[in-house]
């Protein structure tokens, strides 16, 4: 890639804070100038560019990082209110000019011999969204000819939106890349425009620029840095050597201190491992065996105890056994006694069954006899009664059409004249002629209501003729009295036509309307034949309707006769049809029945069935006995079926318990042979070694053990030996690298290589950790003795350098009045600048100055202190404390008081 030097050529924004279009040139020889009052926005421009555009961030778009005039070395922000301004601030602007939405483009162009180079940020913000697209854009070209050039908006000046922008510039001749996010194209631009190999040189590149263009370092006190910076230069420092040393001491005392403390951590870790495998392999230890040999223990007494429970009942169950044996003898034969007299009881029953069978049966015939016999004779009266029910609704139907013959004569006497309804009831029954009258009454009532209108509208037509030719003549009246000049006659004779015309006219229309309803209301006198007949006799309609109200009613009446007279016919028929079948049967099955006879033959057989005499208790007197002896054989069967039950029990329970014997002797030697195993990690006090105080020290510590699991033995194991932090920094207090450093490699490397083994059935150490807490202890001690003549060799260089702060910075400040008179030295005109210098403590607490200029104190407690304080802080940096170089130019810049004010 070519090395050569760019140059900015222009600086570009489109859409940009308050600017819509700008294309600024750089300066072609030396610095490009802005000049403006203040707030006319000249820093607010230049973040539109630098640095901005160097290295892509918009974290801190201002470009104000020195503060003071201590130095250039750090990057700090100035305290203004323009700086806390934000990259969203910077692209929609400020104030009222500021827009809601706004998609705009910052760029710069920069050329070389050999090519040249766009680099540019575009974004889109709306205000009071989260989403914020930014993207970034590099474009490179080796045509130096002819000037590089990309699209940022359409034709309108409205900005491109991303994909819009992409698609707008892909064509163009140069290298062009668009970056979604800043870090690639930090590396892009790093690598291909400015050509460092690593991104923190584009970093420092942005920097530089902040700081040589910082409006601090170009305004008023510009030119009083270096006197500053001269007048500390120009004091006399503490010796090098005292600080060295000073600082070298308290480096090594806490190098000890850490030694010192690592062993501690180590200690302790080592005595939690131990505790660790022990309280959890005692958990283990307690699953496995110690719970098993409880329980194993508790199921031994359990079935001793069960196997005297049943011994005592075996002994029980053989002395009811051997009185209940005779017992069940004499119900045996009280049995065999009652079923032989039963035998000879039974020929007795059957000959009772069979005469009982027949009185039953005479008895029944008889009855059946007495009770058919009445129910004939009942029916005949049923029939009879049924009869005259009969009769007497033909009677009744008779009577209503009588009443209903004449009332159809006047109908058919009214329709004589009536051709219509002559025809309508013509050959109809009573029914079809009660519904075509209601049928033609309602219509012929319509037909009268609308006929008797039509003659309403013409009488209203009638007077409305008459008063419009009494208005005419009216109006003639009043135009005679109106017009009486000589002139007027013409005029009189006109109004009096017009009058006559206007109120024909209208009497005209009237007229027809009156013809039109005279129309209509022939053609209802033509249409309907009867309704004339109706209209001259006002009667008519009242009698017909009257009329057949009647037959209406009468109807009804009929109606429910003939209901009445369906249903008794039935009932008729049915009372005639069960007479009937009852005289066939007394005629068919009882023909030559006599009842004497019958109950003669009942009274000798009744007779005979009282002479046959049995015991009725028999048959209970033999279940009771069966029930006694099958309850006795019950019982023995039982008794000896419990008895072997039990023997069979007492012979399990006598093998159960020698297994759980054995059992018991197998667990507790496996036992002892873990406890054995777990001696060297046992709780100082505690010698557990038979299961017997095991368990008893199981159940009194039985919470600690609970909360101790065995799963994670190893894991414990390792996190003690060595585990990374939550940031995930290594261990500084690992096992393996302490004891590798302590010289005992052959601990550190089974360390290493397996941190846990599985002995027996417990889980341990491969190394031996009585040894190893041993070698710790006696390298703490042997450390501590060491510690003790380091801390006495430090407090005194920090004596020594105490004296050495305490003289320079009484000096110091005893020097200020000789600095004021210097900077005053040759101002002679009364326009000249003054300057006068202060000192004040920086990063101090003001007592630390006063006792150090203090010279009657013999004690300086906050000096001393400040002093431990800083020592420490430059002790404990773990980031120099491998580096001589790094460590002792800290210390020189912690521990020159020249830096304290």
């Amino acid at each position: 890639m070519d090395r050569d030097i760019l140059t900015p050529v222009s600086f570009h924004l489109r859409n940009f804070n308050n600017y819509q279009s700008l294309d600024m040139p750089a300066s072609t020889n030396g610095n490009l100038t802005l000049i403006g009052e203040n707030t006319a926005g000249k820093t607010t421009l230049a973040n539109c560019f630098f640095p901005m555009l160097i290295d892509g961030s918009i974290a801190t778009p201002s470009f104000n990082p020195a503060k003071g005039t201590k130095g250039l070395g750090k990057s700090t922000t100035r305290n203004s209110s323009n700086d806390s301004r934000t990259f969203e601030g910077m692209l929609l602007g400020w104030g009222s000019g500021s827009m809601k939405v706004r998609t705009g483009y910052s760029y710069m162009l920069m050329s070389s011999p050999s090519r040249q180079v766009i680099v540019g940020i575009g974004a889109h913000r709306a205000a009071g969204e989260n989403k914020k697209p930014t993207w970034w854009f590099v474009a490179i070209s080796k045509n130096t000819k002819d000037k590089l050039n990309i699209k940022t908006t359409d034709k309108s000046g409205i900005s491109l939106e991303k994909d819009e922008f992409i698609e707008a510039n892909e064509n163009i001749n140069a290298d062009f890349e668009v970056f979604s996010n800043v870090s690639e194209f930090q590396n892009c631009v790093s690598e291909k425009v400015y050509g460092f190999v690593d991104t923190k040189n584009l970093n420092q590149l942005a920097i530089t620029y902040r700081l040589l263009a910082s409006p601090i370092l170009t305004a008023g006190n510009a030119s009083i840095t270096p006197i500053l910076e001269a007048m500390k230069n120009a004091q006399e420092g503490i010796d090098n050597q005292m600080i060295d040393s000073v600082a070298f001491s308290q480096r090594e005392v806490n190098k000890k201190n850490l030694t010192f403390e690592r062993l501690s951590r180590a200690e302790e870790r080592l005595n939690r491992i131990k505790t660790e495998i022990f309280w959890r392999n005692l958990n283990h230890l307690n699953d496995i065996t110690l719970e098993p040999y409880s329980k194993k223990n508790r199921e031994l007494s359990s079935q001793e105890s069960l196997r005297d429970n049943n011994q005592r009942k075996l002994s029980e169950q053989i002395e009811q056994l051997e009185k209940i044996h005779p017992l069940l003898e004499q119900a045996k034969m009280d049995v065999q006694n009652l079923q032989e007299k039963m035998a000879r009881q039974r020929n007795i029953e059957d000959q009772r069954n069979i005469k009982q069978d027949m009185v039953a049966f005479l008895t029944k015939q008889l009855a059946n006899y007495e009770n058919l016999e009445a129910e004939y004779k009942q029916q005949q009266v049923e029939l009879q009664n049924v009869q005259q029910e009969l009769d007497q609704l033909n009677k009744n139907a008779e009577n209503v059409n009588r009443q209903i013959i004449p009332l159809k004569d006047s109908v058919s006497a009214a329709a004589a004249d009536l051709s219509s309804l002559k025809e309508l009831i013509k050959d109809k029954e009573t029914s079809e002629l009660i519904s075509s009258m209601e049928d033609y009454l309602r219509k012929t009532k319509t037909l009268i209501t609308k006929y008797k209108n039509i003659e309403k509208s013409q009488s209203r037509l009638t007077a409305d003729i008459e008063i419009v030719s009494e208005i005419r003549e009216n109006m003639d009246g009043k135009i005679d009295l109106r017009v009486t000049s000589l002139m007027s006659g013409k005029v009189r004779a006109g109004l009096h036509q017009d009058n006559m015309d206007v109120h024909n006219a209208g009497a005209a229309k009237m007229n027809i309307h009156y013809t039109e309803l005279e129309q209509k209301r022939l053609n209802l006198l033509a249409t309907h034949s009867d309704l004339q007949s109706f209209l001259d006799r006002k009667d008519l309609l009242a009698d017909l309707s009257d009329t057949l109200d009647k037959l209406r009613q009468l109807q009804g009446i009929m109606n429910d006769i003939q209901s009445k007279t369906v249903r008794v016919t039935d009932k008729f028929q049915f009372a005639k049809n069960a007479k009937d079948e009852s005289g066939r049967k007394l005629q068919d099955d009882y023909q030559d029945f006599e009842v004497a006879d019958q109950k003669k033959k009942i009274n000798e057989l009744q007779k005979q069935i009282n002479e046959l005499v049995i015991d009725n208790e028999l048959e209970k007197k033999i279940t009771e006995a069966n029930n006694k002896q099958a309850q006795y054989q019950r019982s023995e069967d039982e008794f000896n079926k419990d008895k072997i039950e039990t023997q069979t029990d007492i012979n399990n329970l006598n093998q159960k318990i020698a297994e759980l014997h054995l059992t018991l002797e197998e667990l507790a030697t496996r036992t002892e042979s873990n406890l054995k195993t777990l001696a060297p990690y046992m709780i100082k006090g505690y010698e557990l070694d038979k299961i017997t105080e095991t368990l008893k020290f199981v159940d009194q510590n039985r919470n600690q053990i609970k909360n101790h699991s065995f799963g994670d033995l190893s894991d414990k194991i390792g996190y003690n030996i060595r585990h990374s932090d939550v940031d995930g920094k290594p261990d500084r207090y690992a096992l393996d690298a302490i004891f590798e450093e302590r010289g005992h490699a052959m601990i550190a490397s089974s360390m290493r290589q397996q941190r846990s083994i599985d002995k027996n059935d417990l889980r341990v150490v491969s190394f031996d950790i009585n040894e190893a807490q041993k070698l710790i202890s006696e390298d703490k001690e042997a450390v501590s003795k060491s510690l003790e003549q380091l801390n006495t060799g430090n407090e005194a260089a920090q004596l020594t350098y105490m004296g050495a702060a305490t003289h320079q910075i009484s000096e110091q400040y005893d020097l200020v009045d000789e600095y004021n008179q210097i900077l005053a030295h040759g101002v002679r005109q009364s326009q000249g600048i003054q300057l006068k210098v202060s000192l004040h403590p920086v990063n101090v607490d003001e007592q630390v100055i006063e006792e150090a200029r203090n010279s009657d104190l013999t004690k300086r407690p906050a000096l001393l202190k400040e002093v431990q304080k800083r020592l420490e802080r430059l002790a404990n940096d773990i980031n120099i404390a491998e580096d001589d170089d790094q460590f002792m130019e800290a210390a020189h810049q912690l521990l020159d008081i020249r830096q304290w004010s």
